[in-house]
């Protein structure tokens, strides 16, 4: 074999090798590893970004804005791209508003991968100038940012939206799956030049638009109540306060304020103490307000009634050795259960609280709502404290008569006070109305549970008549107004502290609603820890007033009509017997006036919830004929009668609306 056809055979030898070599290589990465490769591949040309929606609006519940989504520009960058790092860094550092320093630029930028954040959800102004800069390597992606057009107004309601765009408090966390909408995606590739381009983004890759949610708040009416609460926090230098206004007909919360509050537009900058929604989350002791609940108990048992005379002795009241006394020394003796309300004794309420016993007392507490969730869709609702009376000690019935031993919500006891104030039944809080597509028809409404009674609409219009006293004559004065009859109750509660309580530490209080007589509005302001231990009289009666009076003009309620009151003269305590061990008469349970000791009441033109309670509250029986207003009545006003029974005419009356 010649020497040139050996090394064609061994360069055809070679090449066949070679070709053997590459063609294993080939089918190693086509065939046996390509999924590797492919994988390789696209992380150096592209990465896959979430999109997010345009979350669903918050509206008040005349369709006001109160958080939307608006559109802005993320600035992100391919570290690979980036052609001078300590140039870049340094000019981006410049920008003014974007808020990264040059060291931190730096790190971000010296990353291996192919995608790093600059920043998210900057300004237009400062997306402007980083785009005239035009740096190699820095890119823009328009994103959607959380936006509260009102500022602070709802904030502890409302809540916040963390950077990507998931509900981290309030309604945007309890419904963040209606307004959240779908994420979409979309590819950023690099070509050959390193250049990036976005695709995608488009059909089932596109992202969908949240919901939007529909409050019952109103924003004129919550605006009103959290400048009033924040006047009285600040003036009685407070450590905090709470307000809610309840619509005592369906229980929709048209206003529910915290103060400290924030800003959710800068939500980072405040403290958890600021997010804190109070009015659902805070738990306290009440104090007097919750004689309403034991006064209502103890008239629906027929415990006691309005002219009823208890003995609250020389101010103070021993049971178990202990002695409870009146607030500031007060020294009662025998007085009508009426200024046992207005007066705030709390000897009276208790002699009321042990005629009911502990298990009677417990079921009332527990039908007005307390010691169980109300079960409105905010987050962190607290439940409050209410033991089971197996727990309780001599004292505890005593205690929680007026207020003590037991912790409430503050809408806890604005539900409670609802119940009275629509005539005895009760109502479910509701701080959504419901939520809307884009069309506007809705997917979604609050679900409405059905009312039961809790106390008769009798009883209900005679507690109405003793809390109206409250503020026209008793410790609830500083609550009145001029144009609204207005019933409510004052709470001034010392704060619990380690073996007993503060003797300077309280929490005022006012419950209350108007007008009286046709309640629109439930109105509770609570002060925690105002400075030098402030009465609920004092303290949150005149905030209760400010935001009362704004809101029954807002709304044009109609100022309720001028209304004699009936003055009864003096009960002779000679008709009664010595009080007994519970402190109610032994003679008699109601205690009714003897025959012809008072003349007979005008009740004419009054509605017939007031008529029967005043007629109730003077002794008589009462027999209604058709409903309205009282247009006639037997026997005739201001003659002597001998006999206990009214007779009355109503006949309903056509009345302007707004």
């Amino acid at each position: 074999m010649s020497i040139s056809n050996r090394r064609l055979i061994i360069l055809f030898a070679f090449l066949t090798a070679w070709g053997l070599v590459v063609t294993a290589r080939l089918v190693q990465i086509q065939m046996l590893r390509n999924e590797h490769y492919e994988s390789r591949a696209a992380k150096q040309q592209e990465r896959t970004l979430s999109l997010t929606p345009m979350r669903g609006s918050i509206r008040d519940s005349r369709g006001r804005i109160l958080a939307e989504s608006v559109t802005v520009e993320s600035i992100y960058a391919d570290p690979q791209a980036v052609a001078d790092l300590h140039r870049t860094a340094k000019l981006l550092s410049s920008v003014q508003g974007l808020a990264v320093s040059e060291k931190e630029l730096e790190k971000r930028l010296r990353g291996r991968g192919e995608f790093a954040w600059i920043a998210r959800q900057v300004s237009s102004d400062v997306a402007s100038a980083v785009r005239a800069l035009s740096l190699p390597g820095i890119y823009l992606l328009e994103e959607h940012k959380r936006s509260y057009p009102k500022g602070s107004l709802a904030a502890n309601v409302l809540g916040y939206v963390g950077v990507d765009g998931e509900g981290l408090a309030g309604v945007e966390y309890s419904f963040d799956a209606f307004v959240r909408g779908r994420a979409g995606k979309v590819t950023l590739l690099r070509d050959a030049r390193r250049g990036m381009y976005l695709v995608g983004g488009e059909g089932t890759n596109a992202a969908v638009d949240g919901k939007h949610v529909v409050l019952t708040i109103d924003e004129v009416i919550q605006f009103l109540s959290e400048r009033a609460l924040q006047k009285v926090v600040e003036e009685h230098a407070a450590v905090s306060g709470s307000v809610i206004v309840m619509d005592p007909s369906d229980g929709a919360i048209l206003a529910m304020a915290s103060y400290p509050t924030f800003d959710p537009n800068r939500f980072r900058e405040f403290g958890p103490d600021a997010w804190r929604n109070r009015p659902v989350q805070d738990q306290y002791e009440p104090g007097s307000t919750l004689k309403i609940v034991t006064a209502a108990a103890g008239l629906q048992e027929e415990i006691v009634t309005p002219s009823q005379i208890l003995d609250c002795g020389p101010g103070y009241i021993e049971i178990a050795n202990i002695r409870i006394r009146e607030h500031d020394g007060h020294q009662y003796g025998l007085i009508p259960f009426e200024e046992v309300m207005a007066r705030s004794s709390n000897v009276g309420t208790i002699r009321v609280a042990h005629g009911l016993g502990q298990e009677r007392f417990y079921q009332y507490l527990r039908d007005f709502g307390f010691g169980e969730r109300t079960g409105i869709p905010l987050p962190g609702e607290a439940s409050g404290m209410l033991r089971n009376p197996r727990r309780w000690s001599k004292l505890s019935n005593a205690m929680i008569s007026i207020g003590q031993e037991i912790a409430v919500t503050p809408l806890q006891l604005t539900r409670a006070a609802a119940i009275v104030a629509n005539g005895g039944h009760s109502v479910e809080p509701r701080i959504v109305e419901r939520v809307v597509d884009e069309t506007g028809d809705t997917i979604y409404e609050a679900p409405k549970k059905g009312s039961r009674e809790v106390i008769s609409e009798k009883t209900a219009a005679i507690l109405n008549e003793i809390l109206k006293s409250v503020v026209t004559r008793g410790t609830g004065k500083s609550a009145g107004l001029e144009q609204y009859a207005v019933a409510g109750k004052t709470g001034t509660a010392q704060k619990p502290s380690r073996g007993g309580y503060h003797p300077s530490h309280t929490v005022a209080s006012f419950v209350g609603y108007v007008p009286a007589d046709r309640p629109e509005l439930v109105i509770l302001v609570v002060v925690d820890q105002p400075r030098g231990g402030g009465y609920g009289g004092t303290v949150a009666a005149p905030a209760f007033r400010e935001i009362a009076d704004g809101a029954l003009r807002y709304l044009r309620v109609q100022p309720s009509l001028p209304e004699r009151r009936i003055v009864l003269p003096p009960v002779k305590l000679a008709a009664f017997s010595q009080s007994g061990s519970e402190g109610l008469p032994v003679s008699s349970r109601t205690a009714a006036p003897a025959a012809g000791l008072y003349p007979v009441p005008d009740l004419r033109g009054l509605d017939g919830r007031t008529a029967v309670a005043r007629a109730t509250a003077a002794g008589y029986r009462v027999r209604a004929l058709g409903s309205g207003r009282v247009i006639e009545q037997a026997p005739a006003a201001g003659t002597p009668s001998n006999v206990r029974n009214i007779e009355l005419k109503m006949a309903p009356v056509q009345e302007s609306g707004t």
